[in-house]
């Protein structure tokens, strides 16, 4: 007989499959339809599958309480190292959104579908480059269930099923309809709720050859306070800086500086002092703690996790009150699902969707922490004429005068101003400054309300259609499925910035709508001689580099132009030229304060992501079968696909053009004769570019099952794909077989190949800006001391903020999985239990990753190589720092060993000039700060490369037993994933392990979040479900095993006695409960339909998250939701 084709049935949600809560539906006769289900093209039997492949249905999903998509798939116990909790550290672009990590591979490497089809993925990138399919943008109201294929996918489905395949189906064949409302509150927030109100409507005609549903959902989620988490206590701490002092300042007592005391914080000196440290110059604000914040409490200085001894001086508010543990979202859509049969041999199908999704950033991100903005780095800001005190035996000069503002004024045809022209520089000794030429992070917003908030707002648009039908061919039966789809992913983030050239302007008075500068901006102030032919030097010989540094491309500290315009203008501070005051003094002089014209004249509202991604596909496939077997009928399937992926982004003004022409450099006459793009944004430059990129795939493929003899299936699967280009063709082979011995065991097994093709963004662009945390050997004073040799081995962890670059060689990641387990159903007075065990392993090579931080500084040591040798290349550690007596003093690398040993410190105070071996003026590759005594580094430019290889292997395990009595129906079951190892082999910058522990194997550990996540080896479920009548409950305990924190080592030897009492070897397990009652209620008259309400609670017992020592926010928000015990209530209202 022939059976219907996919459209006409509902796939069955089987109780072998053991993926759901629900009570399980298996046919009662012999003749069971034949469908096609995740994981073949072939209509076969679900429960003799030869792939693993996991459902959950709607059932499921409902008794789990879950609002959105993500409150399912986080219970997977299959799913590890997804990231949707702020915290998790990943870029705020991507908040609010969800993402499928099988295996924790990446969420590169699990192909998500909808309905069968491919998706656009999300239009932003994580850290490591990885894109996503964002699930919160699928309707819930609208799905039907979400099959999960975890032996890989690739020789079925195409590149990025690496580790398996989520296809999440929709209610297309939905008739009558349903109204829900669904309230869920967070119980320590109190006022906290996330709301859902939607509806589903269905409709099909007499005859049953249409079908149209109409569904729609609208979904907000109130903040929840990080103050409203269990795992906060007294010793959580969230510090947000009001004002601090560089240590850049031109300061020495040789240049004639006469800093002002009150900004040398002998206090914090003394402390550090007491503390082990070492007593060195600590400035800060000196109304720091005299202020307060807009809650009346003190500004303060210091914090709780603050290294011993290493007190800095800035001011900080508590902005506890701006950090959430989740946002502000809103989020609407509709759908639509249309059917229509012509014959047997035709059925045309569609599918539409559409999404839009806000979300609130009140507290997170650099330039947004309750409503306050920053610069991304500093910028330099000019004392007073009169600063620096002149040596009267060089006729009244002072090294440091030339950087007082307006000292080459006559360069311009102006006259030299003195402090009396000047009279309101903030940062002058009479105003209460600090008296010298320093460097500033601008603010606004202080001290912070809250009120301005930075949100994401993205859109999501798929449309479905294709016609698919059944015909006869040489007798037999055959089918067939073209379709296209289409769809887009649209991400914009607004936010506020500062705009660079009029930032700089304001920070030497010549700021504000009104101003127009006197001066010039091509002067070559850098090249000037000091007294007697230069003999005398100026700051600027020692300063000069430091203060223009080109961090990275497109990014410098500041401009030459406003420095040129601060040295050559006269006019700072009169006529409507305004400064921008950086200190506390802003608050309580009228004169210094900040007007609110020049802070929204500062200040530009932008998109710092405007990102869309579109997909297009064409799909065919035919199958049939094709003779018979010992076994059965053999069938084949095979088919074409052609993709088309665009991904185009748009960059604010700010960015691109910027500022093209920036002086970069001077000719010998002074003339600018050189010339480089910087940003005008000065928050970010690379974070955002402006690009149209286009990648078309072709792909071919078959699959055959050859039952070659009875109560055997097999699957025989090849796929290939090109992708054109550098990246080429690859083809991907997959070999799965099931044997069922017995009517109550089946055995089966898999091998297959994937791949996944590299993302478009590292191809063309390179991965945005991030961090890593490596051991540098530049950062180790004993290597450039030149006592040890500059190996990682000698080297020290070093935090650092990463660029990427374009990568045009990189190629495919390829991976070999294996799969082998088994399903025991037993009957007799076993009736109704059920055991699975499946053990996989997945070897995967040429893993596409950032280049290692310790490639990126190689230049720079073969640099210090070159020079390390040569004793005259030397000078003492203590003389680099600005605020030294004397800069830049000379030693003798042998002499000083030869009188104090070779392990004094006076031998290791004496190390190579940094000014012979680093590079200020580039910024490609590596970037330190400026006269830095510690060598901090601040950018690398990590492109991506292939390496290395990942060794993963475990098993899962589902167990069940359904039983019936007077009581009514009942379900115990059991869903277990242990992670036997986690391997990462050859992987450039890991050879010291992950984290540099000498630990390779991530199962069980906290990963080090840039290649591999946090990783709990035993994570499970196990629940129990009741049905009587109307009455029905279900509970859940979900379990989460301890795993080791390979941040231990280095937290507890940078930490202070209060981090090292805290700080714990591993992170605890965690087990939660979950109860829900449900009610079913028919009101007798069939226009009311029947109504289902449900009562539940999330977390009952409002288990205490387990601890990680993780700066102020105390757990792991990569792995554990921290909203504790959680509240809900809903209605179903359903009518036939």
């Amino acid at each position: 007989m022939r059976k219907k084709f996919p459209s006409k049935r509902r796939a069955i949600t089987i109780g072998v499959i053991l993926a759901g809560l629900s009570f399980p539906v298996v046919a009662q006769d012999d003749d069971i339809e034949e469908v096609v289900v995740t994981g073949s093209f072939i209509r076969g039997s679900a429960i003799d599958a030869p792939s693993p492949v996991q459902v959950v249905d709607r059932d499921s999903i409902e008794a789990q309480g879950a609002a959105i998509i993500w409150d399912v798939i986080k219970n997977l116990e299959v799913n590890s190292g997804s990231f949707t909790n702020s915290g998790s550290g990943e870029r705020s672009q991507v908040e609010g959104t969800a993402q499928i990590n099988l295996r924790n591979l990446g969420e590169n490497s699990t192909l998500t579908l909808i309905n069968g089809k491919r998706v656009a993925p999300y239009a932003a990138i994580t850290n490591g480059g990885g894109e996503f399919v964002d699930i919160n943008a699928i309707p819930l109201v609208m799905t039907d269930r979400v099959e999960v294929l975890t032996d890989g996918g690739s020789a079925l489905y195409g590149s990025d099923a690496v580790a398996g395949v989520v296809n999440v189906i929709m209610r297309t064949d939905f008739e009558g309809l349903e109204l829900y409302g669904d309230v869920q509150g967070v119980e320590a927030a109190g006022d906290a709720y996330d709301t859902t109100l939607s509806g589903i409507w269905g409709w099909a005609s007499d005859d049953g050859d249409t079908h149209l549903v109409l569904s729609a959902e609208r979904f907000e989620r109130d903040a929840v306070n990080v103050l409203d988490g269990n795992h906060i206590d007294e010793n959580s701490q969230f510090n947000g800086a009001v004002s601090s002092v560089s240590g850049s300042g031109i300061a020495s007592p040789s240049f004639g500086s006469n800093i002002n005391p009150d900004y040398v914080r002998a206090d914090i000196m003394a402390f550090n002092l007491s503390q082990g440290g070492d007593g060195g110059l600590v400035l800060g604000d000196p109304l720091c703690e005299t202020l307060n914040d807009n809650l009346g409490r003190s500004f303060y200085t210091g914090s709780l996790r603050e290294q011993r001894g290493e007190r800095g001086g800035t001011c900080y508010e508590d902005v506890s009150r701006f950090n959430f543990l989740s946002r502000d979202t809103e989020r609407t859509s509709f759908a639509m699902a249309f059917d229509h049969t012509f014959s047997e041999a035709a059925e045309f199908y569609s599918f539409a969707n559409y999404m839009e999704n806000e979300i609130i950033l009140e507290g997170g991100g650099l330039n947004n922490t309750g409503g306050s903005s920053r610069t991304r780095g500093p910028t330099v800001q000019m004392a007073t004429p009169g600063s620096y005190i002149g040596n009267p035996a060089w006729g009244g000069y002072a090294i440091g005068m030339p950087t007082e503002l307006g000292y080459y004024a006559a360069a311009a045809g102006n006259t030299r101003p003195t402090a009396a022209d000047i009279p309101n520089n903030p940062n002058s000794l009479a105003n209460g400054g600090p008296n010298i030429t320093t460097i500033i992070n601008p603010r606004d917003g202080i001290p912070r309300d809250g009120v301005r908030s930075n949100y994401n707002t993205s859109e999501s648009s798929i449309v479905q259609a294709g016609l698919r039908g059944d015909f006869d061919y040489q007798d037999r039966p055959w089918s067939y499925d073209v379709g296209i789809s289409w769809s887009q992913s649209a991400n914009e983030q607004t936010y506020q910035t500062f705009n660079r050239e009029r930032t700089e302007l304001a920070a030497v008075g010549l700021g504000g709508p009104n101003c127009t500068p006197n001066g010039r901006s091509d002067f070559d102030w850098q090249g000037q001689l000091g007294p007697f032919g230069g003999a005398i030097p100026t700051a600027w010989d020692y300063y000069g580099n430091g203060y223009t540094q080109t961090f990275f491309p497109n990014y410098v500290l500041t401009t030459r132009e406003s420095i040129s315009l601060g040295l050559t203008s006269s006019n700072q501070g009169q006529g409507g030229c305004e400064f921008y005051n950086p200190y506390l003094t802003q608050f309580t002089d009228p004169n210094l304060a900040n007007s609110d014209e020049l802070m929204g004249w500062l200040n530009e509202t932008v998109l710092r992501a405007d990102k869309r991604n579109t997909l297009a596909v064409f799909d065919a496939v035919v199958g049939g079968e094709l003779f018979d077997m010992a076994g059965g009928p053999a069938a084949i399937a095979f088919g074409a696909q052609y993709r088309q992926r665009d991904a185009t982004s748009r960059a604010p003004a700010l960015n691109f053009p910027g500022i093209p022409n920036a002086i970069l450099g001077y000719d010998d006459n002074g003339v600018p004769n050189e010339f480089h793009k910087v940003d005008n944004n000065y928050e970010c430059a690379n974070c955002i570019f402006n690009f149209e990129n286009e990648r078309t795939t072709n792909a071919m493929f078959f699959e055959l099952a050859l039952p070659f003899m009875e109560n055997v299936e097999t699957q025989i699967a090849v796929r290939y794909e090109d992708y054109g280009g550098n990246i080429g063709s690859d083809v991907s082979p997959k070999i799965a077989m099931s044997w069922r011995p017995t009517d109550e065991l089946l055995i089966r097994g898999s091998y297959s190949q994937s791949f996944r093709a590299p993302n478009i963004g590292i191809v063309e662009e390179g991965l945005e800006a991030s961090s890593v945390v490596f051991n540098d050997p530049i950062s180790n004073q004993a290597v450039r001391a030149g006592l040890v040799p500059p190996t990682p081995e000698n080297g020290e962890g070093e935090f650092t903020y990463t660029l990427g670059g374009p990568a045009p060689n990189v190629g495919n990641e390829y991976a070999d999985t294996y799969s082998a387990g088994f399903i025991w159903t037993p009957g007799g007075a076993l009736d109704g239990l059920s055991i699975q065990a499946d053990a996989w392993r997945f070897e995967v090579t040429d893993r596409v990753l950032p280049e290692p931080a310790i490639k990126a500084v190689q230049p720079e040591i073969d640099r210090f190589l070159a020079v390390v040798g040569d004793p005259n290349n030397y000078i003492l550690n203590d003389s680099i720092s600005t605020d030294s007596p004397v800069i830049d003093v000379p030693c003798d690398p042998n002499a000083l060993a030869a009188s104090f040993g070779v392990d004094s410190d006076e031998r290791l105070n004496c190390v190579v000039n940094p000014a012979l071996y680093t590079d200020t003026t580039q910024g490609v590759g590596i970037s330190r700060l400026f006269r830095s005594e510690s060598a901090s580094l601040i950018t690398l430019t990590l492109a991506a490369i292939n390496a290395g290889r990942i060794e993963a292997d475990g098993v899962d395990m589902k167990m069940g037993y359904n039983w019936d009595n007077d009581w009514g129906r009942f379900r115990v079951s059991m869903d277990f994933t242990h992670v036997r190892q986690y391997k990462l082999i050859d992987i450039p910058g890991l050879e010291l392990g992950l984290k540099d522990t000498g630990k390779f194997d991530a199962a069980g550990t906290s990963g080090n979040n840039l290649h591999v996540r946090s990783l709990p080896d035993n994570k499970g479920n196990l629940t129990f479900t009741w049905q009587r009548d109307q009455h029905g409950m279900t509970l859940i305990n979900r379990h989460i095993g301890s795993y080791d924190d390979l941040s231990y080592d280095l937290t507890y030897e940078n930490g202070n006695d209060l981090v090292r009492s805290l700080v714990q070897k591993s992170i605890d397990s965690y087990s939660t409960w979950d109860l829900q009652y449900r009610y079913s209620h028919d009101w007798g008259n069939s226009n009311l339909g029947n109504t289902v309400f449900t009562f539940g609670v999330l977390d009952m017992f409002d288990e205490d998250i387990p601890y990680r020592e993780s700066g102020g926010l105390n757990y792991d928000a990569s792995v554990f939701d921290p909203r504790g015990r959680r509240l809900y209530a809903r209605a179903l209202w359903q009518f036939n």
